[in-house]
């Protein structure tokens, strides 16, 4: 009967957590996609204008431009005001389109499921049921920023790879100037940028967890769906 119990209880966990995962993944990816101004901080620190010849504000124009467009599904085409685009590069933003439109219903949805279900298991103060799992994607993910910071460039080709069946994006600056003001360093930005809002989001989850933990232990909560 124990037996039982646990697995039930290690079943709901693993279930719990996967729902919060993808709640957080989905909003982290989101609110990274629209920090605008991000760019904007990198347009004098990186020294874009030398880069691309074009001064801020049109820089920010186009940055808005594709922003709209990998994100409005109700825009069909991309057409860039002072860059010109390759057919490869134009296929690349389609298929970063795809899987950022995707990323948008995934937050839709699980975005709002995972905070009812924080909240309701914070509660009945079982809250302490994702500790294990909070643990487990934190270690994960502390593993990938380590690797980041020591080689950004080979992490940075295995996501695309990872993501894209083919190899439109790797961009010829002569053919897709738009690449000359996204540099690698503002990629890394972005993904520091997720990271941090990925595992402040764990770090809450985790503070919910340790203070339910204190006042419902897991065993008192055993005994009680027991009876």
């Amino acid at each position: 009967m124990n037996g039982g119990l646990s697995l039930k209880l290690t079943m709901q966990q693993i279930g719990y957590a996967f729902i919060i995962l993808l709640g957080c993944l989905s909003f982290a990816i989101f609110l990274t996609i629209n920090s605008v101004w991000l760019f904007d901080l990198n347009i004098h620190a990186l020294h874009l204008s030398a880069a691309t010849g074009m001064s801020a504000e049109k820089m920010h124009e186009e940055y808005l431009r594709m922003i709209n467009y990998i994100q409005n599904p109700l825009t069909h085409s991309l057409n860039f005001k002072y860059f010109i685009s390759s057919p490869n590069g134009l296929q690349h933003f389609k298929d970063v389109k795809h899987l950022v439109i995707f990323n948008n219903v995934m937050a839709v949805i699980f975005v709002p499921v995972s905070f009812v279900l924080v909240r309701r298991l914070n509660k009945k103060s079982l809250t302490w049921m994702l500790l294990t799992p909070i643990k487990t994607v934190v270690i994960f993910s502390l593993v990938i920023v380590s690797i980041m910071i020591v080689n950004f460039e080979q992490v940075f080709i295995y996501f695309h790879e990872l993501l894209f069946r083919n190899s439109d994006w790797i961009f010829d600056p002569d053919l897709d100037p738009v690449i000359n003001m996204l540099p690698d360093t503002f990629f890394f930005e972005c993904f520091t940028l997720f990271f941090i809002v990925f595992l402040a989001l764990h770090l809450w989850l985790y503070i919910l967890a340790k203070k339910s933990l204190r006042s419902d232990p897991p065993l008192k909560s055993t005994r009680s769906d027991k009876q």
